[in-house]
């Protein structure tokens, strides 16, 4: 037929004839018997599939079952379920079933033997219980809920993700080449995800916390560290945990030299001296003894500012060349403000003490004597830690002027420092190295928060460590009498010497008497010299002070303070300069700018921060301590704001780091009041930190500050942004970011009523 006609239906059919091929009708469907409609089943029973017998999968039990009278069992779970679909459930389960025995497989190898044999108990109780194989899914969140309050639950890595762990992504980065150039300073960091570690304890202020058991140390396999069998050791976290694997070549990061002084006196003459003759305030012998202990471990062995050896003999012998009461009063006020936490009963007697060494030093700050010199550092360190700025920065300035006056420091040749008095004096010229030197470093150190330069000139005495090297030492320093920890300053202190002679270029070149900012007085040619006189004595560094698994806390504060220093050299040049390429002679690969150096310094800053936290919690009241935590939440906040990821979990987990360490601090020193208040000033301006969070911070603060007196008003000149400081000094002060935390908590609580 040709397409150009219209196609027709067919015509419709006479009534009466049958269609062909139509099928029947319901009225001739129903003449006959009803058909039975077939019952689909998914999935048959196993004895209905091994018979090859129809199944009409009634469940719990199918008809052809119940009229046999057999157990009726199906792989599917439920009757929607396909045989296929039942399969890969199965799969399913035995691949969780085999990543939980991996992952109970790997705790038992790298958890401390306390945790593995616990989970072995487990395993064999449940065992035992269930007569049949236990299930590890169970067995691994039992473990889990239990490890929940501790503080740290062991990284589950298995050696093969450990050994990926250490090749790094990339060798083509500037921070690879610094970390392979110079491995004292820059070892290599295995990477570490927070989500695989349990750092909720860490994220607490201990100082709210009661002392409670550990769960584990009661099988009898505790840490194997030399802590004393009547308490935890400082090497040893809280909750008797010891840590995971944290630095390449480390085993562990919760193997760290003990505190002694926790345990015992250091110096047996402690024992013997009479406290009575050089203090009118009552304290036992006992308590005074362990006091000074714990001053020579901690901080004397880092920051000297007398020679404890001389010290000691006079303190026992009632001499007062090398000791007096000033230096006395000063010491154990210091001490009592700094070890409270250790020892609580100190706590009360820091007023004390502090009232008594102001006294004694107005009487005795125009005597140039070195007991003076050195009382008058600890003297301000005292009430500067208490919030008493103006008279912390008076004792300060008054106490350099005598240094000066007695040629230990800030003088231009031999013949006006102190080598002309001394005559070569052994005892004399020993006491004046450690004296001169100590205080410098002092200086340097206090600079890095201050910023503000104070002596002009280093020491031209020789330092304490290079001294002895040459003239050894006198007859008289009791080498017989036992002592748990060195009293003679040994590598740290001269390897911090020299980094303070760097140290005091940067000051002066940044900071000097000037109304330049920093940012306008700092080059890329004066960073660059210097950076590679710090790269040189990085690598100059000997094995006894690289990071490793037994460093003293001496040595933990030398590298906090090295790369502190890096960072505050190279902070000028983020905000527009950050692209700029440093030349190191060493790296020869890549070239560093100046961002790559300084990032490479806050990722050391973070391990550290972390080491420290675990291993040496107990002594988290150093001076220098605080700086860390300063320059390390600085460092959180400016990384998230040029980043743009405000909510940076491991940003965020560091920053509340170093906010938790700064609550444990507060308990001791009460200027850490406004410290805070500042830093969460910067932290909500940033939008870094929501009100809620800032909220619980606050809460806290206010637990903590109640021992306080609630009139006294904390003062504080220090920087606080430090990033801000590089342009505005005066808006970058804790006192006024302190009070601009004021001003938004007002506004919030008149808005919102948060923030109260």
């Amino acid at each position: 037929m040709s397409e150009n006609y219209k196609r027709l239906l067919p015509a419709p059919m006479p009534s009466g004839t049958a269609q062909p091929n139509a099928p029947e009708s319901s009225s001739q469907k129903g003449t006959g018997p009803p058909v039975k409609k077939r019952t689909v089943s998914k999935a048959a029973c196993n004895n209905c599939r091994l018979k090859k017998i129809r199944c009409d999968g009634k469940r719990p039990s199918c008809t052809a079952c119940t009229k046999a009278s057999v157990e009726c069992n199906f792989v599917t779970a439920t009757s929607d379920e396909t045989p296929f679909m039942a399969l890969k459930r199965e799969v399913e389960s035995l691949r969780r079933s085999t990543e939980d025995m991996a992952e109970i497989f790997d705790l038992l190898e790298s958890a401390p033997n306390a945790v593995s044999l616990d989970i072995l108990r487990r395993l064999k109780s449940t065992r035992n219980q269930t007569e049949g194989a236990s299930d590890p899914s169970d067995v691994l969140a039992s473990v889990k809920k239990d490890l929940e309050d501790e503080p740290l639950l062991p990284v589950r890595l298995s050696n093969r993700q450990l050994m990926a762990g250490l090749i790094p992504e990339t060798q083509q980065t500037p921070e690879y080449e610094i970390m392979m150039r110079c491995p004292t300073a820059y070892p290599m960091l295995i990477p570490i995800e927070i989500a695989f570690i349990n750092l909720a304890d860490l994220l607490r202020p201990a100082i709210l916390e009661r002392p409670k058991a550990a769960s584990f140390t009661a099988l009898g396999d505790g840490p194997s560290s030399s802590t004393s069998p009547s308490g935890q050791g400082e090497n040893t976290p809280r909750g008797g945990l010891t840590s995971t694997l944290l630095e390449a070549g480390d085993r562990g990061i919760g193997n760290f030299e003990a505190l002694q002084s926790l345990h015992t006196i250091i110096d047996d003459r402690l024992r013997g001296v009479n406290f009575q003759r050089w203090t009118n305030v009552p304290i036992t012998n006992e308590l005074a003894a362990t006091l000074i202990s714990l001053y020579l471990e901690i901080d004397h062995q880092w920051c000297p500012l007398f020679d404890a050896d001389l010290f000691l003999n006079d303190c026992l012998q009632g001499n007062t060349h090398f000791c007096s009461v000033l230096l006395m009063n000063a010491l154990l006020g210091w001490a009592c403000q700094s070890y409270s936490s250790l020892q609580p009963e100190a706590s009360g007697l820091v007023g004390a003490f502090e009232a008594e060494a102001e006294r004694l030093w107005e009487i005795e700050k125009f005597n140039n004597t070195l007991t003076a010199a050195a009382a008058a550092q600890l003297l301000n360190s005292t009430s500067a830690s208490r919030g008493r700025d103006d008279f912390a920065k008076q004792c300060l300035d008054e106490g350099i002027q005598m240094g000066k006056r007695m040629g230990l420091f800030g003088v231009g040749s031999e013949n006006a420092s102190a080598l002309t008095w001394l005559d070569h004096h052994q005892d004399w010229l020993r006491a004046a190295c450690h004296t001169s030197w100590g205080i410098f470093s002092c200086a340097c150190m206090r600079s890095l928060h201050l910023h503000r330069a104070e002596i002009e000139t280093p020491p031209l005495l020789p330092m304490p460590g290079e001294y002895f090297e040459t003239h050894g030492y006198s007859n008289n320093s009791y080498s017989h009498i036992r002592t748990l920890v060195p009293t003679r300053v040994g590598e740290a202190f001269k390897a911090i010497c020299k980094l303070n002679l760097i140290v005091h270029d940067i000051i002066w070149s940044y900071f000097g008497k000037s109304d330049t900012v920093p940012a306008a007085r700092a080059t890329i040619k004066f960073a660059e010299q210097v950076y590679q006189r710090l790269f040189n004595w990085a690598s100059s560094l000997s094995l006894e002070l690289a990071r490793g698994r037994r460093n003293r806390h001496s040595s933990i504060m030398l590298h906090l303070y090295y790369h502190c220093t890096v960072m505050e050299l190279f902070w000028p040049f983020l905000q527009e300069s950050a692209d700029k390429v440093i030349k190191v002679n060493q790296l020869t690969t890549t070239a560093a700018a100046t961002k790559n150096i300084h990032e490479a310094s806050v990722n050391q800053l973070k391990r550290l921060a972390l080491i420290y936290c675990i291993n040496f919690n107990k002594a988290c009241s150093s001076t220098m301590w605080h700086t860390a935590l300063l320059y390390l939440s600085n460092a959180m906040l400016c990384e998230t704001m040029r980043s743009g990821n405000l909510r940076d979990p491991e940003c965020w987990f560091y920053f509340m780091l170093c906010m938790t360490c700064y609550q444990n601090m507060y308990g001791s020193f009460q200027v850490v009041e406004v410290t805070m208040l500042g830093l969460l000033s910067m932290a909500l301006r940033n939008g870094f930190l929501s009100f809620p969070e800032a909220n619980t911070v606050l809460n806290d603060m206010k637990r903590i500050g109640q021992r306080y007196d609630s009139q006294f008003t904390v003062r504080a000149s220090f920087m606080v942004d430090l990033e801000l400081a590089m342009t505005n000094p005066r808006e970058a002060q804790v006192q006024t970011l302190a009070n601009a935390f004021h001003e938004l908590a007002i506004f919030r609580e008149f808005t919102t009523g948060e923030l109260r």
